[in-house]
């Protein structure tokens, strides 16, 4: 009796205390938040400082992690700097680019976040409107002979590209846990190959088929995402991965921007969305961009992209309106069956007169920052009131 109640006591001091979960089976995974750091290595080339709630100068990733960051987004174009922009707008050289995404990879798994990466398969900014086909890509395929020769090439750069960039990953130890295939590509991707109109679906489901085979030849475990704009508009989305799933489009998460300015929807609508979608494809959804106002204007007092917070009261463009929301949105999220978690756009792209949204060509001096009075920073890169409350729902 003794023996048995000393080795009882071994093992109740050298195992944890009881938390109520059952040993046998895996814990759920973290609810994700974070947000898209890729305009980071331009913003420290600028000289942005960043500090934490109490002043104190730091690392932004860093920051970003005790607040309760745990993921973090990353962009990938195919080549930037001048000469490879649009409408006479570029990204600079060196931000971006491979390179870039792999030094912010580093960075941000030294710390234990994880990563989602974003492939543009372009130079520039890709959306609904504009999804050019990367300058070198489209120079080689302009000496083809046909259409039927270029569409054929097409998805072989994708596949390839896609290869290299998930083995130069691989190869330095930041195997990314999540690849978005295009962004915000509900009208297609590569135009004007891949196109989502009817009649041209076969071909832009031959890219994605090409890219999500590329990921998972290289990561397995790497989870695919197709993501679209205008998240809580169920019409889009049903016409949309209707389409991909008649056409034998294989991929892992749903990706979804929500913004209430541009979609009128509250969270309250969002998350029914969020049940519909994912129910109806039995697929994860990742929320890949959301944003809200932290003040009305820009510091130039113009307005910024987001030029109100749609279905929200104008009293709520404040650091408490915007830490409210964000509570609410994460929240709410985190309740709903099957949502991973969001990714915060921008977080970091503070107020610095050497940056904007694009560098103009001959001049390279920058637009405007469109998104400077919606980061997670105040205009002199200190923490805002919103990341008093992101580990409670990530811890």
């Amino acid at each position: 009796m003794q023996r048995r109640s000393l080795l009882a006591s071994a093992l109740a001091a050298a195992l944890p205390a009881h938390t109520g979960a059952d040993p046998g089976v895996n814990p759920a995974p973290p609810f994700l938040a974070g947000g898209d750091i890729s305009a980071l290595s331009w913003m420290e080339a600028a000289g942005a400082r960043y500090s934490d709630r109490t002043g104190r100068t730091g690392d932004v990733l860093a920051i970003l992690k005790a607040a309760g960051h745990n993921i973090v987004r990353i962009r990938l174009y195919e080549r930037t700097g001048p000469g490879t922009g649009r409408d006479g707008w570029y990204w600079p050289a060196g931000s971006m680019d491979l390179p870039d995404a792999l030094a912010l990879s580093r960075r941000a798994a030294a710390l234990g976040l994880q990563i989602q990466l974003t492939l543009h398969f372009s130079d520039f900014w890709t959306n609904a409107k504009d999804q050019d086909i990367p300058h070198r890509w489209a120079e080689h395929l302009a000496t083809l002979p046909d259409e039927t020769s270029r569409m054929d090439r097409l998805v072989e750069l994708v596949a390839a590209r896609t290869r290299v960039v998930m083995q130069a990953l691989l190869k330095q130890g930041t195997p990314p846990a999540f690849v978005s295939l295009g962004n915000e590509i509900e009208a297609g991707m590569l135009y004007p190959y891949g196109r989502a109109t009817p009649e041209n679906w076969p071909r832009l489901a031959a890219l994605l088929k090409a890219g999500h085979a590329a990921v998972k030849s290289v990561l397995p475990s790497a989870r695919t995402v197709l993501h679209l704009d205008g998240g809580g508009d169920l019409a889009k989305y049903r016409d949309w991965f209707d389409h991909a799933r008649a056409h034998g489009v294989d991929w892992d998460v749903i990706g979804s921007s929500y913004y209430p300015f541009w979609t009128g929807k509250t969270v309250a609508e969002m998350a029914a969305f969020c049940r519909s979608v994912t129910e109806r494809y039995d697929r994860d959804l990742l929320v890949m961009e959301t944003g809200f106002n932290w003040t009305p204007l820009r510091p130039d007092g113009w307005p910024g992209q987001l030029e109100h917070n749609g279905p929200y009261p104008a009293s709520m463009s404040s650091p408490e309106g915007q830490r409210d929301f964000m509570a609410d949105l994460l929240g709410t999220l985190k309740a709903t069956p099957r949502v991973l978690g969001l990714l915060y756009w921008d977080p970091i792209m503070i107020a610095n007169p050497k940056v904007g949204w694009a560098l103009k060509e001959g001049s390279h001096l920058p637009g405007p920052n469109v998104v400077s009075n919606t980061t997670l920073f105040d205009f002199k890169g200190r923490a805002l009131p919103v990341l008093d409350i992101w580990h409670q729902y990530t811890s």
